[in-house]
């Protein structure tokens, strides 16, 4: 459960409405943020239940959770878990064997997932209706899949297996970044007080949606620019999740689409620097996080 610092209001950055190119952070009130906690944690209970339930096919656990389980193999070497950069390390672009590496796996696992999930997950980036439809359903509903329509059941579960696919098949770790907007009483004056005050070390947040996300800092400014207000901060997250979207050969196309359902710390917050590749520089208020999604004993 995160720490309160303010009795008043939880900043919930995952509960707004937003888009592809930007989680929308919205104030609820501590019981709100208090009975929704409540209900992840009882989900999380039934999807351990189901991995020790026996006589179950793997197959069939998958079906019955709630939650998609982590399939990431294993790391390749301890250098590839990317940890999170320091607050004075400049955040340069990604490097072209890193693209060309992740690049070389979506393609290859793309051209072996069924047309159903390719055609979800493609659904879900492209049209901002399903994004929202489906992002929405998940976060009026804490997460819990089962409560979605069967049409949208459907849908997230053809998501979710189109993301394992690629996990499965992923040796590298990721530090990824996701614009989040914050509420919109802040503003360019006030909002690293206000990331600071809200995220701090230890805390801990909730994605009940799913993710966009990109490999280069510089590129979140894109989806950014019409942030007139200067409200938007950026996640910087370390993870081994998610699939890889990008291109090995574009400078401002590495995105990262995270699964949903996922739990995660606050390391810190600070002013990070980006350097793009035409060499221009500039800032972000950057709230780094780290990867906890609790993950039952699989039989």
């Amino acid at each position: 459960m995160p720490r309160r610092r303010d009795p008043d209001y939880v900043v919930d950055p995952d509960r707004g409405s937003g888009s592809v190119g930007a989680k929308l952070a919205d104030i609820i009130s501590p019981d709100t943020a208090d009975t929704r906690e409540s209900a992840r944690v009882g989900l999380r209970d039934l999807d351990a239940m189901t991995e020790a339930m026996p006589g179950l096919s793997r197959q069939q656990r998958d079906r019955e959770r709630i939650s998609p389980r982590a399939a990431t193999a294993d790391l390749g070497h301890p250098r590839m878990q990317r940890p999170l950069p320091s607050a004075e390390q400049e955040r340069i672009p990604f490097s072209s064997r890193q693209k060309k590496a992740r690049s070389k796996t979506r393609i290859s696992v793309q051209g072996n997932l069924p047309a159903a999930q390719y055609q979800a997950q493609r659904s879900l980036m492209t049209s901002p209706r399903r994004w929202g439809e489906l992002n929405d359903a998940l976060s009026d509903n804490t997460g819990d899949v089962q409560a979605l329509s069967e049409a949208q059941q459907q849908t997230v579960r053809r998501i979710d297996r189109s993301i394992q696919a690629y996990e499965r098949h992923n040796d590298r770790g990721h530090v990824v970044y996701a614009n989040v907007a914050m509420p919109y009483q802040i503003n360019h004056s006030n909002l690293r007080g206000f990331v600071e005050h809200n995220f701090q070390p230890g805390d801990q947040i909730s994605f009940d949606r799913y993710t966009a996300a990109t490999h280069q800092l510089h590129e979140t400014t894109r989806y950014a620019a019409g942030d007139t207000a200067g409200r938007v901060a950026v996640f910087e997250i370390s993870t081994r999740r998610g699939v890889y979207l990008g291109h090995s050969d574009s400078q401002d196309n590495t995105a990262h689409l995270l699964p949903r359902g996922m739990a995660l710390e606050v390391v810190g917050t600070h002013e990070a620097t980006w350097r793009g590749p035409d060499g221009s520089t500039g800032t972000r208020v950057v709230v780094q996080l780290r990867d906890i999604t609790p993950e039952p004993a699989q039989q």
